[in-house]
């Protein structure tokens, strides 16, 4: 067997090290999901990843998720809104999403729900993550059921983050202060100006053709968005201690 010897310059070497720590990095850059796409009727676990903190020598100190809740969300086919709810598209929409308890590095968590008790996002601080590293944020999302009458091939659940360097109120909101995931959607936390803006995160379910076939006059099919309302970021985005004080933003 020949053995070939390879000599790389310092200048070489160096290039491929800051090469694959550009691509490390740029996997999740953003704060998105790890798992972006399931199948339908799939219970997964998953994970908020934040990508980075509010830039150099910042600390991400708190972080709030909120998932549409599908009372006065917006939905959207093939781009356009629609006027029909969500239940024309899935059969199973409300009470999906469970946060995984951790404690890796936030001390404190819990999870926003809504008046009949369905969770519609959660809350972590107490923590610390500095620049330069990745933090997960564990959760289960249930297996979701397309509604097997409509044409819908996909549907994208749009949700709204925002990762917390410092807890202002929201005429304090910055860069270096927070980094907003939100859709742009009018709510005090669209975050115009901001890292993120109008780049939320999403989870987008596949239709299962083979048990969930679509009528032959669907064609093509059509893609879903869930989007939640101005409404409901402005009631559940803050982060609400469990004796009832508001954390985040500061009232």
């Amino acid at each position: 067997m020949i053995t070939k010897k390879f000599k790389f310059s310092s200048h070489t070497a160096l290039g491929v090290a800051i090469l694959l720590m550009g691509t490390s990095h740029s996997a999740f850059s953003h704060t998105r999901l790890e798992i972006p796409t399931v199948a339908e009727g799939v219970r997964v676990t998953n994970n908020v990843v934040i990508g980075h903190s509010c830039g150099e020598g910042k600390n991400t100190i708190a972080s709030t998720v909120v998932f549409p809740d599908g009372i006065d969300s917006t939905v959207k086919v093939n781009g356009a809104q629609s006027a029909e709810p969500i239940e024309s598209y899935v059969s199973n929409y409300g009470n999906l999403y469970q946060k995984i308890l951790d404690h890796s590095v936030f001390q404190f968590e819990n999870e926003k729900k809504d008046a009949n008790g369905n969770v519609v996002g959660f809350w972590v601080k107490g923590g610390k993550m500095p620049e330069g590293y990745t933090v997960y944020l564990p959760f289960r999302a249930g297996a979701m059921f397309i509604e097997p009458a409509s044409c819908a091939k996909s549907v994208k659940v749009v949700l709204g983050i925002a990762d917390i360097c410092r807890v202002t109120p929201i005429s304090g909101f910055k860069d270096g202060v927070l980094e907003t995931w939100t859709p742009a959607v009018g709510s005090k936390y669209d975050g115009v100006g901001l890292g993120g803006y109008d780049s939320p995160a999403t989870l987008t379910v596949m239709r299962d053709l083979v048990n969930n076939p679509m009528d032959a006059s669907c064609g093509d099919g059509v893609d879903v968005e869930i989007i939640p309302s101005a409404a409901q970021l402005d009631r559940d985005m803050p982060i609400i201690n469990t004796n009832g004080t508001q954390y985040w933003p500061k009232p």
